[in-house]
């Protein structure tokens, strides 16, 4: 075989990397695209891949394995080309082909067809005297025409191999191979492949492994991923393990024979024993067609005796209508007989009764006239009675809705206030359970019962209780025919109602959330905005969008979450522009920018989100203007510029940072005499002492800076303890508890820093355990990785080993489950690294 020629690629792109070398996408100049495996030397036993290779290539390569082009085993490094099977994503990353990158499919409708698949190539790979020794799905691979292919036989835990390194092929390794690989050379490999193969056919038919799966799913690399980091084990103890469970058994039984046959054999390649295992691939796929072959034999039996029984069935049938025709006809004859006589009788007679019934037809005739005209009268009657009646319930109705939407009213500004709303609820309530129960079975009351099912289901909704609004609204809207004014109106309002139940579900963090919000979507588009005011069903879409965009954003995916809130943005400023006196739609308008620049916070993009900031500001501000004396808009405000300063700060623009602060400042001392129960202001202006402080400890001025501390903490202390604790006082507490820390520190009191630290770690901890709040579990955890950081520096430059230590592998743990979550985010990355550092110099 030819040598690789490395030097006629024009680029190459690394793929991945793994104990036995390193995978690159190659393009040649010619434009095919290639890849090429550098094989570390001390991972492979150079001998045997040479030879297998040799094989495999002589007399062309066989279906189902892997066609190596070029490969130089006694290279240094050993290099070998194949055909690229991987897919560009739209991130640009390049997705393998391989069944670990499939197997969130399986088990499923695959399953069966890929098993034996894989048996028929690995049968061809045996027929060609090579034993894989590797198989994994790591190793399974599809090719361009969703063909099954093995790559990487030869490679892992062989003969003479130096340096080896756990991978989740020996997750599929038969005891004797576990304990030593010698046996690869003395022809064992085939009985290790079956071995393989049978763990692996049961994993991807049923979910799990056959043996020790609470343990190998701890270590086996997830979909998607081929390894799993930190992951050292011990294969004597795997091959133990294994031989402390000899049997197997499958969950559930077949769903067909010939499912059945098959499950007999892949128990066959299971046994512990090597010699009660089929000796090859070969002889597996011979026993699995001898299956097919019994099992299609069976069924063409059946079928043989099915239709015997039914020709014999058919003979009987025919024998016994014989018998019942002639009978029949004997009867038939009699009874004609008969018939005939007194037919002739009764002509005479009927002939005398056809005369008297003429006559009283005409009388009959003259008094349905009469009846008729009478009946027409009464109709006309009834109608305009019905008439004058029906308008008068319908105005009924009317006022009857308007009284119920003001009995659940909550600060409406078209309608008088009413006190004591819980009670009001709960008094409907019983109401309508009550009309509902009483009503039961009596007809004629389809709409008023209809009607109440609606204001029962709209009534748990007022209260809060989505798990009693959920089955209520929907026996609502099964009825919902019965209602007299079913048309577009009841549309938008059924509509509205299960937007309302999908914003409850996410208020209360119920699972139901994203479903809920897929049928408040799929409602409100199908209304007819021809029919109804289309602004309306414009606005309430763009609250589902600002609303599920904080769904999608906790979900991780922030591009779809800014995409709804872009879209909900321009929909809300157009209808503003339209409807300038509606200043509610200005209120959501500020609800989609602080919403954005929520998101592009987190994704790291912090100019826009101080751009979003920025356009809430102006927004409020015109909103200020007009309603002078609504204190949650100036809090609002005072919010944006409190996030603006800190934007600024961390840009290190200290001139607007400190301009910024003093705008929220100003704002909420002015409100606070007016609000001194608020938690929202009090936080807020906790966090811009905070953050004044830390501006003036990076001047030098550190008596000013703990005296702004220590004022922060008082102003929201009392709101951090008791069931009434208040999230985000507690978030802010615990970081200005924090911060005070490091002052303790930069003043050489190290013991007071650990000290503060200690108990701002513990308190974003039980937030993390608890209610978040309007916080955000990757904020918590953020902030709690810097604090656990801190406070192992403290603590080594304290020369408290052990609780460095400690604080170390803390805050290593929080910032790689952040960097899983974020892969791409270099702050994650450069705060893992820096704790990892400071645990390897405490070694």
């Amino acid at each position: 075989m030819e040598s690789p020629h490395l030097d006629v690629f024009r680029e190459r792109e690394l793929l991945g990397s793994g104990p036995s070398g390193a995978v690159f996408r190659a393009v040649k100049a010619d434009g095919s695209v290639k890849v090429v495996k550098l094989l570390d030397g001390m991972a492979i036993n150079r001998l045997v891949l040479e030879k297998a290779c040799a094989r495999l290539e002589r007399g062309g390569w066989p279906k189902g394995v892997l066609e190596v082009h070029e490969a130089d085993f006694r290279a240094r490094p050993a290099a070998r080309l194949t055909d690229c099977l991987a897919d560009q994503q739209e991130d640009g990353e390049w997705r393998p082909r391989s069944l670990q990158h499939q197997l969130d499919e399986f088990p499923g409708e695959r399953s069966w067809p890929v098993v034996v698949g894989m048996a028929e190539a690995l049968a061809a790979l045996h027929g060609r005297q090579v034993a894989h020794g590797n198989l994994k799905p790591g190793n399974v691979f599809f090719d361009d025409d969703g063909n099954l292919v093995l790559v990487d036989w030869g490679l892992g835990h062989m003969p003479g191999v130096t340096h080896l390194e756990f991978t989740d092929a020996c997750l599929y390794h038969p005891p004797e191979q576990l304990r030593s690989s010698d046996g690869y050379l003395e022809e064992e490999g085939y009985r290790w492949d079956v071995f393989a193969f049978g763990v692996l056919a049961y994993r991807l038919l049923t979910g799990v492994f056959p043996r020790c799966h609470a343990t190998f799913q701890k270590v086996a690399p997830v979909c998607g991923q081929t390894s799993r980091e930190g992951v050292a084990a011990d294969l004597k103890k795997i091959a133990v393990a294994l031989e402390g469970q000899p049997e197997t058994s499958w969950p559930g039984e077949p769903k067909t024979p010939l499912e059945e046959a098959y499950r007999e054999v892949i128990d066959a390649c299971l046994a512990l024993d090597p010699l009660a295992r089929p000796a090859n691939a070969m002889e597996v796929r011979r026993l699995m067609r001898e299956a097919e072959v019994a099992v299609e034999e069976e069924l063409k039996r059946e079928e043989v005796l099915d239709q015997r029984r039914r020709t014999q069935h058919s003979a009987w049938r025919a024998t016994v209508a014989a018998g019942v025709l002639t009978a029949a006809v004997v009867v038939l004859g009699l009874l004609w007989q008969w018939t005939r006589s007194q037919l002739e009788h009764a002509t005479i007679e009927r002939k005398a009764e056809v005369d008297g019934l003429t006559e009283e037809l005409r009388v009959a005739e003259e008094q349905r006239d009469f009846a008729h005209e009478a009946k027409l009268s009464a109709e006309q009657t009834l109608r305009d009675e019905a008439s004058t009646w029906l308008a008068r319930v319908k105005e009924s109705s009317a006022m009857g809705d308007r009284l119920f939407a003001w009995a659940m009213e909550e600060g409406n500004r078209n309608l008088p206030p009413l006190d004591s709303r819980e009670v009001r609820l709960g008094r409907l309530e019983n109401y309508y359970v009550s009309f509902l129960e009483r009503t039961e079975g009596v007809a004629g009351l389809e709409d008023e019962r209809a009607r109440a099912q609606l204001q029962l289901a709209e009534v748990s909704l007022a209260s809060g209780d989505p798990a009693k609004a959920a089955p209520r609204l929907e026996a609502a809207i099964s009825v919902a025919g019965d209602l007299e004014e079913a048309g577009a109106d009841l549309e938008l309002r059924l509509a509205k109602d299960r937007l309302f139940l999908a914003l409850l579900r996410q208020k209360k963090g119920a699972p139901e959330t994203e479903e809920s919000f897929g049928a408040a979507r799929q409602a409100l588009e199908a209304v007819p905005q021809a029919e109804v005011d289309a602004d309306r069903v414009a606005r309430l879409l763009a609250i589902l969008d600002i609303h599920e965009s904080r769904q999608l954003a906790a979900a991780g995916e922030e591009a779809r979450a800014l995409e709804l809130l872009h879209r909900a943005a321009e929909e809300l400023n157009r209808l503003a522009a339209s409807r300038p006196d509606a200043s509610i739609l200005r209120s959501e308008l500020v609800a989609s920018y602080l919403s954005s620049a929520t998101i592009q916070d987190a994704m790291g993009k912090l100019g826009d989100a101080r751009t979003a900031l920025t356009l809430a500001v102006d927004v409020l501000t015109e909103l200020i203007k007009e309603k002078p004396s609504d204190l949650d808009l100036r809090i609002d405000l005072a919010g944006c510029y409190g996030s603006i300063a800190e934007s600024a700060l961390i840009d290190g623009d200290m001139k607007t940072a400190e301009s910024m602060s003093k705008a929220a400042v100003s704002l909420l001392e002015e409100l606070l005499p007016h609000r001194p129960g608020s938690a929202e202001a009090r936080s807020l202006l906790a966090a811009q002492r905070g953050l004044m402080a830390g501006i003036l400890r990076d001047r030098g001025e550190g008596e000013e800076a703990m005296e702004l501390y220590d004022e922060g903490l008082g102003l929201i202390a009392d709101l951090t303890t008791g069931e009434d604790a208040d999230p985000m006082a507690r978030y802010r507490f615990a970081l200005l508890t924090w911060e005070k820390g490091r002052m303790f520190g930069f003043g050489g009191d190290r013991e007071k820093e650990i000290q503060n630290e200690e108990q701002a770690a513990a308190m974003l901890e039980d937030l993390l355990e608890s209610s978040h709040g309007g916080l955000t579990s990757e904020q918590l955890r953020r902030s709690l990785g810097y604090i656990l950081a801190d406070m192992g520096l403290a603590a080594q430059l304290e020369e408290k080993k052990e609780l460095s230590i400690d604080a170390f592998a803390r805050a290593a743990k929080v910032w790689e489950s952040l960097s899983r979550e974020r892969p791409k985010n270099e702050e994650y990355q450069e705060a893992l690294e820096w704790t990892r550092q400071g645990l390897r110099e405490l070694e």
